[in-house]
């Protein structure tokens, strides 16, 4: 008889909020423009800047997404969310938040737009 696997525990459901909320947050398309290592970051993560078209810019963030290769983000459309404020970690500005689907091992699987959504294009 094998031993008993562990099975991965499912984050707990949060506390729901307004749809008035929901809709305050600014989600955007974005394409990665260049990805850097980070060395000083506690846990492996990727610099990266991110254009999200003309009305916004390039914005940066750090992302701990190690589980992609540079040359596979680059390129890359994502979704961002832009409207949170920044953050300093390790000493470096990080301006939006990347989103993913966190996996049970920790991993970050990255959101994508299917097709070819403009840079720069709302989320709904």
């Amino acid at each position: 008889m094998s031993p008993p696997t562990a099975v991965p525990r499912q984050p707990q459901r949060k506390h729901p909020v307004s749809a008035e909320v929901f809709a305050s947050i600014d989600m955007r398309v974005g394409v990665v423009q260049d990805v850097e290592a980070f060395p000083e970051a506690r846990k492996p993560a990727w610099k990266l800047r991110v254009d999200f078209g003309p009305d916004i810019g390039v914005l940066q963030t750090s992302a701990q997404i190690t589980n992609y290769a540079a040359d596979a983000l680059l390129g890359r459309r994502v979704v961002g969310v832009i409207n949170l404020g920044t953050r300093r970690i390790a000493g470096f500005r990080s301006e939006f938040l990347v989103l993913g689907a966190v996996e049970a091992d920790g991993s970050v699987l990255l959101l994508a737009p299917d097709g070819e959504s403009a840079v720069g294009r709302p989320i709904a």
